[in-house]
């Protein structure tokens, strides 16, 4: 007998808000000031990681610690205003499965890397915060993902056993740690597209929350 759905945890970067692009083109900006080039592919493998985890990255990729901590700082001052003056869109279909789940009433909560400065910033800019209650951030955890910690955060907050959650992402990261989670994953992919070997563990992978939405209405 399959687990029933009692709740839904959100991602937020890329699936809720398309913060992704902001991001590479902090990286972008802060790579041109200090006069380096930084590839696509690294800025794509960045996608779903935490600021320490994405320095790491950058780090590993220049050989250099030094210049990766320069270019992290770049990138974050750019990053804050992005978020802080220009505009932040919205995933298309997020209102729709919003909207069915407080219609639903389910609980939910929001699952993200990001620290808690910023996704309060986020939350409050795109409007969304409005639809949660619980929030759990990236630095209230031990370990951010791939590890299932902020998933099992989120759902001893709403009372919740994690075999009862189903998660919505969009990175295989996100993907990752919801399943570490012992939780039901569907991905919803945004500007990294997997493989289909990579997300053979995935109750689905679907093209938009439009679709997400269809199959949320079916468990």
């Amino acid at each position: 007998m399959k687990p029933s759905m009692q709740a839904i945890l959100f991602d937020m970067d890329g699936l809720m808000i398309d913060t992704e692009s902001i991001s590479g083109q902090s990286w972008l900006r802060a790579a041109d000031e200090v006069g380096v080039e930084i590839p696509e592919a690294v800025i794509l493998g960045m996608v779903g990681l935490s600021v320490t985890k994405s320095l790491d990255y950058v780090a590993q990729h220049f050989q250099d610690r030094t210049l990766a901590e320069t270019l992290s700082q770049h990138c974050r001052h750019h990053y804050r205003e992005l978020l802080t003056h220009g505009e932040l869109k919205l995933k298309n279909g997020i209102i729709e499965v919003l909207d069915w789940v407080e219609s639903r009433e389910l609980p939910r909560a929001v699952a993200t890397s990001t620290q808690r400065q910023m996704c309060d910033l986020k939350l409050r800019r795109s409007g969304l915060g409005p639809y949660f209650r619980h929030t759990v951030a990236g630095d209230e955890v031990a370990n951010t993902k791939p590890a299932p910690d902020v998933y099992l955060a989120a759902a001893a907050r709403l009372q919740v056993d994690p075999l009862h959650c189903v998660v919505l992402e969009d990175s295989l990261t996100g993907m990752q740690a919801g399943l570490a989670a012992g939780m039901r994953v569907i991905l919803v992919p945004d500007m990294v597209k997997p493989q289909a070997h990579q997300t053979t563990q995935a109750l689905a992978v679907c093209d938009d929350l439009h679709q997400a939405l269809e199959l949320l209405k079916t468990l």
